[in-house]
């Protein structure tokens, strides 16, 4: 019965992220972490976002404007390398428990603010 639940789950986040680009790791994380230790839900929501993402360059990816993938795209990746990087300088000067507690309060905060409607 849990693996239906995560797969219907995983289902509509993914398709409301389709239209607004946000949501699926702030839904499905949490679900993940009920059935499964937070380190395998993070990996686990990951695989998700790669699979929703792989799908929606299928489904639109033809109709993309290249220009705007060369401006916004291809600085977000080398972005999200540096943040690796800085993210493991960083977890040598702090400790796990800290880290957890501050995405913890962002998602709360977060989720708040798009409750809100604030976001």
């Amino acid at each position: 019965m849990e693996y239906f639940i995560i797969c219907i789950v995983a289902f509509i986040a993914s398709s409301l992220t389709l239209f607004s680009g946000l949501g699926l790791g702030i839904i499905l994380t949490p679900v993940f972490a009920v059935f499964f230790p937070v380190p395998v839900a993070v990996g686990a929501t990951a695989i998700v976002h790669l699979a929703n993402n792989l799908f929606k360059i299928f489904l639109v990816g033809k109709s993309a404007n290249k220009k705007i993938i060369m401006a916004f795209g291809i600085p977000a990746v080398i972005a999200a390398f540096v943040g690796a990087y800085f993210g493991k300088v960083l977890l040598k000067k702090v400790t796990l428990r800290m880290i957890q507690v501050l995405v913890g309060v962002m998602l709360v905060v977060l989720g708040v603010a798009l409750s809100a409607g604030l976001i």
